[in-house]
């Protein structure tokens, strides 16, 4: 009998159920990712601090989702200041293959999402040509380039998916809080909230509670709260001062995973290195990041600050406890926090409820000077984020307007 030799090949695609592999389709283009390049048309410049700067008209080619809901299209964005300064205001029309999709007109500069619906009759090809056009434009006096925005991503995506949906879930989140937080406050007065609390520092799992077997030194309704705040915000960086064993990184490692945020980074600080088997974690490996030494060291604040820069960036201070420490933290911290996300100021409640009567000034006080002070004016408390009652920062939750 004649054998017939079969390639590989063809075997892999009978045991497959013939079906060959296709490349994943690209509905969205981070600019930082360069694995994307070829998906980028015309009118953009290097990549820089996150984004790259666009010309006056610039272009993507896009892989049109499928699905069976309402597509829209989204560019994250920063308008420059010059580009308003000079001619007090500049507006971007976007194309999906040559059908006008909407525009917007910006009279103040900074970060933006351009969120617009796509039409059915624009996503008959795919994929798809994405347009973008300034009415205005400036020019780089150092390269002579023509310049428009500066674009962190732009995607075809699900309205689900798109950061007005999230802004829009984040305010009746809110309103439902305020609303919440009114009721809680005609059933526990102030007397009982304290006396609650006391209780609640009285319990021995403090001396020993874990995440995933590495050792936390945080109230886990606290720790729920800011994976609520990671989701809404949707960081680039999570900047935490006060590693200890590593447990809290870790689980702010393994939140940032769950919601598919694969470039997103927890960068961690303390002076003394106890975060050995976190470190052996796959997820600490992933995401984490750590620096030794003191967290308001110039050399280190620098590093970081250079990290986060121009990015979605939340802050968590649990380093020293002492007033003066937390207050300098507060100062070179602050500015990293883009508008709109959080600054949170942990163990507030040593000398705020007070858990530890005569443990002050604390955290607590450093808040209230951090607030009164120029710098503090950018941001608010957030009481919202209290709504568990048995919170370790009460008043150290703070939300850049």
């Amino acid at each position: 009998m004649k054998r017939i030799a079969i390639p590989l090949c063809c075997l892999a695609a009978v045991l497959c159920g013939c079906r060959t592999l296709r490349p994943r389709p690209i509905s969205e283009i981070p600019m930082v990712d360069t694995s994307r390049q070829g998906r980028l048309l015309r009118g953009f410049y290097e990549i820089k601090e996150g984004s790259r700067w666009t010309s006056r008209v610039f272009a993507v080619s896009l892989d049109i989702p499928k699905t069976d809901r309402a597509t829209y299209l989204e560019l994250d964005c920063y308008v420059p200041g010059q580009l308003v300064e000079d001619f007090q205001t500049a507006t971007l029309i976007a194309k999906v293959n040559g059908v006008e999709v909407g525009r917007q007109t910006f009279y103040q500069p900074g970060h933006t999402m351009f969120t617009r619906y796509v039409p059915i009759q624009a996503l008959k090809r795919t994929p798809a040509e994405v347009e973008f056009e300034l009415d205005r434009s400036m020019t780089d006096p150092q390269t002579s380039r023509v310049l428009g925005v500066a674009a962190v991503s732009i995607g075809l995506k699900e309205y689900e998916q798109t950061a007005e949906f999230r802004e829009t879930q984040m305010w009746l989140a809110r309103e439902g809080f305020k609303k919440a937080e009114g009721e809680r406050r005609l059933q526990i007065p102030p007397a009982k909230e304290q006396e609650l609390m006391k209780l609640f520092l009285k319990l021995p799992v403090w001396q020993d509670l874990r995440f995933q077997n590495i050792k936390v030194a945080k109230n886990p309704l606290d720790m729920w709260m800011m994976q609520q705040i990671l989701y809404e915000v949707q960081p680039d960086f999570v900047v935490e001062t006060g590693t200890g064993q590593g447990g809290s990184a870790l689980y702010w490692a393994s939140a940032l995973n769950s919601m598919g945020l694969e470039r997103s980074r927890v960068l961690t600080v303390d002076t003394r290195n106890n975060a050995a088997d976190a470190s052996k974690h796959f997820l600490w490996k992933k995401y984490v990041e750590s620096f030794q030494g003191d967290s308001t060291g110039l050399e280190i604040v620098s590093r970081i600050a250079e990290r986060v820069k121009g990015r979605k960036t939340v802050v968590t201070l649990d380093s020293d406890h002492a007033m003066e420490h937390v207050l300098q933290e507060l100062r070179m911290y602050s500015p990293m926090v883009s508008r709109g996300s959080y600054l949170v100021v942990q163990a507030t409640n040593l000398d705020g409820v007070p858990a530890q009567p005569g443990s002050g000034p604390g955290p607590y006080e450093a808040v209230r000077r951090f607030l009164a002070e120029s710098g503090g004016k950018d941001f608010e408390k957030d009481l919202s984020r209290e709504m568990l009652v048995l919170t370790f920062n009460p008043g150290g939750w703070l939300r850049r307007k």
